[in-house]
């Protein structure tokens, strides 16, 4: 099997869930459920890029490697940008949830600015790495790529769609993420929402 191409032109578009990471052969039967089927003109021979849906543990490693990095590196700007304007770090003992929640509702500008950065530095995150390049670096770790309908990486409105919607999938208690573990494509929420898939590369 070999490994979507980011600039494959695809018609239509099969998968099959990821069962415990065992790799299925082209005869296996029965065959992949298909996940698209993208209409063809007439006489044209339809193109299938078979390939295995990443399944919830996999997601949730590259997720939470993501989300370290990005926080990581917002940590660094934000101390570094504190440095250059002079203002008074917090202790080790006052950083928590109770700080950071009583510096937003008192409009903390330090505090309000490090989630700022903390949001676009997502954003940017998300949108280029995964929408560009198809793959987070947690992804890349990971081994699994996001695709859209066509075969080929979301792209930046796909991404930024995806990016978006990913806050609905947090809204109820991650609900949304958990989504893929039941869903017959492994497809979270905002997979459903942004049209696009988390496959593993094989």
């Amino acid at each position: 099997m070999s490994t979507p191409s980011q600039n494959a032109v695809v018609i239509s578009y099969a998968a099959v869930a990821d069962q415990g990471g065992t790799r299925a052969s082209q005869n296996t039967s029965p065959a992949p459920r298909r996940i698209s089927d993208i209409g063809t003109s007439r006489g044209r021979a339809k193109q299938v890029l078979r390939v295995r849906a990443a399944g919830f543990p996999r997601r949730a490693i590259a997720s939470f490697l993501d989300l370290t990095l990005v926080t990581v590196a917002t940590a660094a700007v934000a101390v570094a940008a504190a440095f250059v304007l002079g203002v008074r770090l917090p202790s080790a003992k006052e950083l928590g949830p109770d700080f950071l929640m009583a510096g937003l509702l008192d409009r903390n500008p330090m505090v309000a600015g490090a989630f700022g950065l903390l949001f676009g530095m997502s954003a940017l995150y998300q949108i280029y790495l995964g929408g560009i390049l198809g793959q987070t670096l947690g992804k890349r770790l990971m081994k699994i790529r996001v695709l859209s309908s066509k075969g080929t990486a979301p792209g930046p409105v796909v991404a930024s769609v995806r990016f978006i919607t990913m806050a609905i999938s947090l809204a109820p208690a991650g609900l949304g993420f958990l989504w893929c573990i039941f869903d017959r494509e492994r497809r979270a929420l905002h997979d459903h929402l942004s049209g696009t898939y988390v496959v593993l590369e094989e």
